[in-house]
């Protein structure tokens, strides 16, 4: 995994979960950042260059993704940028001889199998595809022992970029089993966290980056002093968790930064403004959260905002504005569009996900 947004490591933490969930004791599972353990300076600082990339660089960043979206297009990319990390990660395997090599970075699949190859031990390699509907060519290496996927319209992608039917299994995008597994009713949850536990809770997230336009869209809901309290999580973004806690803000709000109590602050929430990356909308699903999607990264993360509408489990709306008169609308007394939406991500949800994809890779160690 990198920790290029907080989806890729999301993910590795749910894998290593479900697999302590089917085998207590039985597995040890062992994270690594292939780009900053495994490659030389500069490029082991990339990940920290990712959010900026992404927040200054968004047209630019969607532009390069579209046209090298080719296979053959994005093997020849590859053969530049692995030579660089494979040495190192070849390495570190042989000092650890895992029974298996899971890969939840879209840049890190081609990586794995060349590495493995290096070693005397025949080791499975395994791809989860941690993108809902977009997968973009270089998630899909044939040299893979097993690819996990999210949907259907991803397994077409990988039968396109040359994997055979037999490597692909269309399972969901695993979510940490905390998700969705909070007791009692929400008042009592939002007491549990210091909340006022009558007020409507807006959870306020940016990704594992804080990425997107957080400040100004609570700033807009505080100033339009609609019925609810805030909790907006700036994720690794100092710089924009100190400006939200410069503020003094005209409704109930929380300001946090990085967290790993994500499952207690959505199963107290009533509703999510979030970017449209997809561990987010994932577990908002899997906790019954109706979802605003406020932006999305260029061309990796555009159709994920069509998937939460498609399945009537919420709405786009990008602009501070826009986000403030569709929760204006949400909120008045009598509207049932928020339990129905809650009722939509319930029927969505696969709290099953999590273990099958464990069991899929415990079958291959």
């Amino acid at each position: 995994m990198s920790d290029t947004g907080g989806g890729h490591r999301s993910a590795a933490e749910s894998i290593a979960g479900g697999l302590e969930r089917i085998g207590p004791g039985e597995f040890e599972v062992q994270f690594l950042d292939f780009i900053a353990d495994c490659t030389p300076f500069p490029l082991n600082r990339a990940a920290r260059m990712y959010r900026p990339a992404v927040t200054y660089g968004g047209p630019l960043w969607g532009w390069f993704w579209r046209v090298n979206d080719d296979h053959r297009r994005m093997a020849i990319l590859l053969k530049l940028f692995t030579p660089w990390a494979r040495s190192r990660l070849t390495q570190q395997l042989r000092q650890t001889m895992p029974q298996a090599v899971v890969s939840v970075h879209s840049l890190s699949n081609h990586l794995a199998v060349q590495a493995v190859r290096g070693l005397d031990k025949a080791i499975p390699v395994i791809t989860l595809v941690t993108d809902l509907r977009r997968a973009y060519a270089s998630w899909f290496c044939p040299g893979v022992d097993l690819c996990i996927v999210p949907s259907d319209t991803v397994r077409q992608k990988a039968l396109a970029c040359g994997l055979s039917p037999q490597q692909v299994k269309v399972v969901g995008l695993p979510v940490s089993l905390k998700f969705g597994q909070e007791s009692g009713g929400k008042s009592e949850r939002k007491e549990k966290l210091g909340l006022k536990p009558d007020l409507p809770a807006l959870l306020l997230v940016g990704g594992g980056e804080g990425m997107g336009k957080l400040f100004p869209i609570a700033r807009a809901i505080a100033e339009a002093r609609l019925p609810a309290q805030l909790l907006v999580v700036a994720g690794r973004n100092g710089a924009l968790r100190r400006r939200l806690e410069r503020v003094a803000w005209e409704t109930p709000t929380t300001v946090f930064g990085f967290v790993d109590n994500m499952p207690e602050l959505m199963a107290a929430s009533d509703a999510t403004i979030t970017k449209a990356g997809p561990a987010t909308i994932s577990e908002a699903i899997a906790c019954g959260l109706p979802i605003i999607i406020s932006g999305a990264i260029p061309y990796q993360e555009d159709l994920n905002a069509a998937y939460v509408v498609e399945n009537g489990v919420g709405q786009v709306a990008e602009k501070p504005g826009e986000i403030v008169s569709l929760l204006r609308e949400w909120l008045q007394p009598g509207n049932e569009e928020l339990s129905q939406m809650a009722g939509n991500t319930r029927s969505l949800a696969r709290p099953e996900t999590t273990l099958e994809v464990a069991r899929l890779i415990a079958d291959l160690c």
